[in-house]
């Protein structure tokens, strides 16, 4: 009974805490949730992102990390993916590592924010509801940036809260902002749609200080600048033009758009086929990534070209089998060199044959002299790197006067800043310095993904209908509790910030306003991205964020209503017992909800990768039973299994498996059960990934 009454005191008032009892289930969580997390890294089968990410930068030459024509490149992650594999191999745990570094680092700096708070019972509450979403919790678990970009804000976070209340008791010194500044830049770097969120911890700094020097009524006095902090003088700005120059350089080494100078035309011909003949015939270029894409054949003739001078890897023909005996020459002629191959004399081309057609893919010696990078290595129609020098040095100055140009503006804002006694020069200069090493860092990045289309998921809808939807509804992990859920919950959202705004006049009368300085902060920060995104819609035409990458949201809202229910606790005995109670029954519901979604099996993004794996193996067993050991089979995808079937076909030692993309003749299929179709036979179906494998053609 005495153990009854003490629980009910700690749920109803939060203050009367058996203190040493709550650091024990603080720990058991910490202990549960790592546990979790680390089993689905181990367990759960790769993704398509991840598969992606890994074939095309992991076991690559080390300069691969700095490519970014596609989006799936998060730089910090794919850099410590990177090192990860070098050290320890290429087993889901050992590249999901970064990101479960990146939850310890999440779990730590939450729970040193959460400290601060007086009542125990709503700092618990408030750091078990940081946890409980599997949503997030997803990608903690993934070789992605989102879950390490979480990590890095809860840093940012923490070192931001700590510069206020610095500012709040007078001590004087901005190195907690430049280290916030510094998190919220990891954050950026390891995904790009925390850019929102650093605009805001950016705006919340300066306003903080704008705000303090006004109270004081005074000139704000100068402080000695710390050389050793993130942001001071001798650190950033000797380092600053190195780095930039010298990432901006490797950037930009790895664009194979960086100009069109840097490759060859390339003609196909065909020798001995009739009109009806060649109009069965595909010829594709292979670019560096291994993806196909055909050439278009001039009207009526048997030659087809490249529509513009782009790289290639390698060139494929498809033919009908019927009609590949009578092809007497194949003549390639890239740049202003002919290469002529007769199929019946010399095996310069690699020849098989799935189903009724015959694949001929062209051989290394078709080529120019190749390049001296390893990423341009590949290439078959390399103009010479004489070109390849002339660009990368023109782009890497271009982008680097941009920047010059920027710090000029940078230090004429802070002139003025200074000059109107708003800020210090001591105060701007990390706010300077940490802007200008964002735009190093990501300048490049940003203006090729958004030259090559790349920043193209999310939503057109509207920043409600899109971003806080889609977040919604995702933390719902596929359960329906209500037809209305997600509108109820962003409704329950619109009421919390009118809760705030009344918490924050009755703390005005109460001369307690520096109590709701952390949740107006958390506030302000989901804002102001707010307003980012729609700025950038608006002025870049990229897409509002959708799920995933509007992921930073969940930790932002969860802390703003714990300091929210901390704030109203302060009221009184009622109001304590409110709050608590509030969070006790939101704690009581996502439990509930985590314990009937969590798995470690699949992810909510990836459901349909879910089975590769097990494909995988079931293939290899069938063609062990079939075939001789390491024969050739092709198996067929749908697009969206790709990356992860070719990641797990060559982990396959039964057999030789090559991927191809239906409806590319093959020799199995691995589909949605949706595309069953008669000139098939079902050998294994998946039921969670609701996907299927199956050989073509009938029942052996």
């Amino acid at each position: 009974m005495k153990y009854h009454a003490g629980v009910l005191r700690l749920v109803t008032s939060g203050r009367t805490v058996d203190v040493t009892a709550l650091k024990v289930l603080t720990a058991g969580a910490c202990l549960f949730f790592i546990e979790f997390a680390t089993a689905r890294a181990v367990l759960v089968p790769l993704t398509y992102d991840e598969a992606a990410t890994y074939l095309r930068y992991i076991p690559t030459d080390v300069l691969s990390v700095f490519n970014f024509e596609v989006a799936t490149n998060h730089f910090l992650n794919t850099l410590l993916t990177k090192v990860s594999y070098l050290v320890g191999g290429d087993s889901e745990l050992v590249r999901r590592v970064p990101n479960l570094i990146g939850y310890g680092m999440y779990m730590w700096c939450s729970l040193l924010i959460l400290q601060r708070l007086h009542h125990r019972v709503i700092a618990f509450a408030g750091f078990t509801l940081l946890n409980l979403n599997l949503y997030v919790l997803d990608y903690f678990a993934l070789s992605r940036g989102y879950g390490l970009s979480l990590g890095f804000l809860m840093g940012t976070l923490f070192f931001l809260f700590r510069f206020l209340t610095q500012l709040h008791t007078g001590a004087a010194g901005c190195r907690d902002l430049s280290r916030a500044l510094l998190f919220a830049c990891g954050a950026v770097m390891a995904n790009f749609a925390l850019l929102n969120v650093y605009l805001g911890v950016f705006a919340v700094g300066l306003a903080a200080l704008m705000v303090v020097n006004a109270i004081k009524d005074a000139p704000p006095a100068p402080s000695a600048p710390d050389p050793h902090a993130p942001g001071g003088r001798r650190p950033s700005f000797s380092w600053l033009p190195l780095v930039a120059s010298v990432f901006t350089l490797l950037v930009f080494s790895q664009d194979s758009g960086l100009s069109e100078r840097l490759y060859e035309p390339v003609d196909v011909g065909l020798v001995g086929l009739n009109g009806a003949e060649l109009d069965a015939v595909r010829v594709s270029r292979i670019d560096v990534s291994g993806r196909a894409m055909g050439l278009p054949r001039d009207a009526g003739a048997n030659v087809w070209r490249m529509d513009r001078r782009t790289h290639v890897a390698g060139l494929r023909i498809e033919l009908p089998v019927a009609a590949a005996h009578k092809l007497a020459l194949i003549e390639v002629i890239i740049g202003r060199r002919a290469f002529w191959h007769d199929l019946r004399r010399d095996g310069a081309w690699k020849s098989r044959d799935a189903g009724t057609t015959r694949v001929l893919e062209s051989s290394p010696s078709l080529s120019l002299p190749k390049a001296r990078m390893p990423a341009y290595r590949p290439i078959i129609n390399w103009a010479g790197d004489a070109p390849y020098a002339a660009s990368l040095a023109g782009h890497t100055a271009l982008a680097l006067a941009i920047l010059g140009g920027l710090a000029v503006l940078l230090k004429a804002a802070g002139w003025l800043a200074v000059r109107a006694n708003l800020l210090s020069g001591d105060q701007w200069r990390p706010l300077a310095s940490g802007a200008l090493w964002l735009a190093a860092l990501t300048g490049s990045p940003l203006y090729l993904l958004k030259r090559e289309s790349q920043l193209y998921y999310g939503g057109t809808r509207g920043l409600i209908q899109d971003t806080f939807y889609s977040v919604i509804d995702n933390s719902f992990y596929g359960r329906t509790y209500s037809p209305a859920q997600t509108q109820l919950v962003f409704g329950g959202i619109v009421v919390t910030a009118a809760v705030f705004s009344v918490v924050c006049y009755v703390s005005y009368r109460r001369k307690k306003l520096p109590s709701v300085l952390p949740g107006a902060c958390l506030l302000a920060i989901m804002i102001i991205a707010s307003v980012a995104i729609v700025g950038q819609r608006f002025m870049f035409q990229t897409p509002y964020l959708l799920g995933r990458t509007a992921l930073f949201f969940i930790p932002l809202y969860v802390l703003f209503v714990t300091f929210l229910c901390e704030t109203i606790a302060e009221f009184g005995r009622v109001s304590r017992m409110f709050a608590t109670s509030t969070l006790v029954v939101a704690l009581s519901f996502s439990m509930y909800h985590f314990m009937t979604t969590a798995n470690v099996k699949c992810t909510f993004d990836w459901r349909k990768d879910s089975g590769t794996k097990a494909m995988m193996e079931d293939l290899g067993q069938v063609v062990a039973a079939e075939r001789p050991p390491g024969s050739r089979v092709v198996l067929g995808v749908d697009a969206f299994y790709s990356a992860a079937a070719a990641f797990y076909a060559r982990k396959n030692t039964a057999a030789t498996i090559s991927i191809v993309v239906v409806p590319t003749p093959s020799d199995f299929l691995y589909v949605e059960d949706r595309n069953q179709g008669g000139a098939m036979n079902v050998l294994r179906r998946y039921p969670v990934a609701g996907s299927m494998l199956a050989r073509v053609g009938t029942t052996r």
